[in-house]
């Protein structure tokens, strides 16, 4: 189940997807992290079976088949509780001990450029527990996030994101999809503990706070998230824009 690389044990790329997913836009991820990735890589999965993966559980699901069709994705716990699971898995197997991060991409993204642990080192690491893109007044773009192993909190918090799944809990918050609790538990731990993650988004960057990612990143990776996905591209991208907004 690891695409391995390379010959250090630096950080851990991980994704996941289905068999559908794979045939209408993941195959772009793995395309073109062949080419340009020079990185180890975990794919997760519920149900592929012809490549290596990390097999996720169908537990989640099947207990909360029952429940009504979501309002809208905000209140999808059961479309976007495979991230959460794939990070929380990985982080207690044995294969994670050997390195010193997780860099978790969704994988709806296209590789653009050559991406190595130096790359990673430069734009995404932190020395804290975790790397997110917050936004003003929304929930974070967690299309990537980067979890530091080495911080002695950095489990802990993994497994306090995880546990509201794992509990049902998960049906007592406002919305259910793994933005919001990323950014949920983020901030109790933030307040409660006085635990220290790093945003590198609006917070940071003068930029606009819709695909925040493409505005920082867009030079090296396309994360083609929803009507994108069709699209082939994101808008956000374009080398104009990207220049116009940095230099404000």
């Amino acid at each position: 189940m690891l695409y391995n690389k390379t010959k250090h044990k630096g950080t851990l790329i991980l994704t996941a997807f289905s068999q559908q997913y794979l045939t209408r836009y993941a195959h772009r991820f793995l395309d073109s992290y062949d080419r340009l990735v020079d990185v180890d890589l975990v794919i997760a999965s519920e149900d592929i079976a012809h490549i290596p993966t990390m097999r996720l559980d169908k537990d989640f699901q099947t207990q909360n088949a029952h429940r009504p069709k979501p309002r809208s994705y905000k209140h999808d716990a059961i479309r976007f509780h495979w991230k959460p699971q794939a990070v929380y898995k990985l982080s207690h197997s044995h294969i994670s001990k050997d390195y010193d991060s997780i860099l978790w991409i969704d994988a709806d993204t296209q590789f653009k450029k050559p991406i190595d642990q130096q790359w990673i080192d430069t734009h995404i690491r932190t020395d804290k527990i975790m790397t997110y893109y917050g936004r003003w007044n929304y929930y974070s773009e967690t299309g990537i996030l980067f979890f530091n192993l080495e911080h002695e909190h950095t489990q802990a918090y993994i497994d306090g994101v995880w546990n509201y799944y794992a509990t049902n809990k998960v049906w007592d918050l406002t919305e259910q999809h793994d933005s919001y609790i990323w950014d949920f538990h983020r901030q109790r731990c933030e307040w409660d503990c006085k635990w220290q993650f790093e945003d590198k988004g609006i917070t940071t960057h003068k930029v606009p706070s819709g695909h925040i990612i493409q505005y920082q990143l867009g030079e090296w990776l396309d994360h083609m998230k929803g009507p994108r996905k069709d699209k082939g591209y994101s808008p956000e991208t374009h080398k104009n824009q990207i220049t116009e907004y940095m230099k404000q």
